[in-house]
């Protein structure tokens, strides 16, 4: 986590424009999260955005629910800088520099629970799990979670396919150059992303329900589930 931390803080000022070259469809993918949030525009919920990087999430979410109060996390300090400066316009919005985990240390009770292109750098299947566990148990009875995360195929052939078109799209406004020497490299070395059926079943297991797949394109999804 220290190396994804500095990877982080170096890039942040220019995160908000590698991420539109690097990801599909970016806007689209987190439109689809925000769009699933099933509650009035009015309703006073409490959300938090795990990993929140430059505040984009917690953005659109500001505009669509402006009475939410939302709680951005991230390990990076620099992104937290970064989402304080996009987000200066909104009084609803609390930051706390740190990792996932010390959202049980901020409150047990969240309506809304969402995160965009971080829970893939957790380690293991077991630490996914176990924080899928811990989101859960910081819901309140009807809450929600959505993440918009990469994914991985089913089968080496899918998987294969998956990266094939990533590697398609990025050489769209990336060399092919520094998708070899850089982005893969650090995707390989940085990224623990996991079969994205097996993560419904996860979240199946935990208790979650209503779990299905919002968006998806390739190795990128928008899924959650919600809790009752």
């Amino acid at each position: 986590m220290n190396n994804i931390k500095e990877h982080f803080n170096s890039e942040s000022k220019e995160y908000d424009e590698i991420i539109l070259k690097l990801i599909p469809y970016y806007k689209e993918m987190v439109k689809a999260l925000v769009d699933s949030i099933p509650y009035n525009t009015d309703s006073k919920i409490k959300i938090i955005d795990l990993g929140c990087g430059t505040g984009t999430i917690s953005e659109l979410i500001s505009k669509k629910f402006p009475n939410a109060q939302i709680i951005c996390l991230d390990i990076a300090k620099k992104m937290i800088e970064m989402a304080k400066l996009k987000l200066s316009s909104y009084n609803n919005i609390e930051y706390v520099v740190g990792d996932f985990y010390q959202m049980s240390n901020i409150s047990n009770e969240f309506d809304v629970v969402v995160s965009s292109l971080a829970l893939h750098h957790l380690e293991t299947d077991s630490d996914k799990i176990n924080f899928y566990q811990t989101i859960y148990n910081n819901l309140k009875s009807g809450g929600v979670f959505f993440n918009a995360d990469v994914v991985l195929g089913s089968n080496d052939y899918l998987q294969n396919k998956n990266m094939s078109r990533w590697i398609e799209f990025m050489n769209k406004s990336v060399s092919l150059k520094e998708i070899q020497d850089k982005w893969i490299p650090t995707y390989k070395s940085e990224d623990r992303p996991t079969q994205l059926i097996k993560q419904l079943k996860w979240l199946e297991k935990i208790g979650f329900q209503s779990v299905d797949i919002i968006w998806k394109y390739y190795n990128f999804s928008v899924y959650g589930g919600s809790k009752h």
